[in-house]
């Protein structure tokens, strides 16, 4: 790592690379020796900005969610179809969001021995959650119905990934979207233009 990184972005690159591993090869992955030979650097290099590999598994699911997070936005000026469609966004459709489910599959694990990170995907399952309840009331969802349906959608979005994680050949991008779909016909059809997606 060159001299002239600052410290949050040599902390990114730790986490960018221990993401690339738990993608690849799982949580195990995640060592101070598999990172600096990953990153050509030495151990202390590492361990001079994450005390321990907690700190660095913090770090790494904080980067996945905030990257997750960029990728799932509505383009400017999306009408209301695009903006509910937009939801799609978050299932593993594609190399990217492929990567960050098996991620997020592996630190759930991990979380339910480390309070911590329970605490942090705690928080992002709400964040998640709110994100789209406002999104479902921005297209013209009635708050209660986008109350309660917010939480069938982050229940479906976390069917289809986990049983896409174990049989791709059946979930195919289409097949995700269909089930997706069915969940949000009640808010499609209070779209004209969306009636037909």
């Amino acid at each position: 790592m060159p001299p002239d990184i600052d410290q949050d972005q040599r902390r990114e690159d730790v986490a960018r690379t221990a993401a690339k591993l738990v993608a690849e090869r799982g949580m195990g992955a995640i060592t101070f020796r598999n990172l600096a030979a990953e990153m050509g650097c030495s151990t202390t290099a590492i361990s001079h900005y994450f005390t321990n590999r907690d700190e660095i598994l913090a770090e790494t699911y904080r980067y996945v969610a905030a990257r997750a997070g960029q990728g799932r936005k509505p383009p400017p000026g999306a009408d209301a179809r695009a903006r509910l469609q937009s939801i799609e966004r978050i299932l593993p459709l594609d190399a990217g969001t492929w990567d960050n489910w098996v991620i997020w599959l592996c630190f759930w694990t991990e979380a339910l021995f480390n309070p911590a990170l329970a605490r942090q995907q705690k928080e992002y399952s709400r964040g998640s959650r709110r994100m789209i309840e406002d999104l479902l009331e921005s297209v013209g969802c009635p708050e209660p119905l986008a109350a309660s349906l917010s939480q069938k959608v982050m229940t479906t979005l976390y069917g289809i990934a986990v049983q896409a994680a174990f049989d791709r050949e059946s979930w195919t991008p289409a097949a995700q979207r269909a089930a997706l779909h069915d969940v949000l016909q009640p808010v499609f059809d209070l779209i004209p233009e969306a009636a037909t997606p």
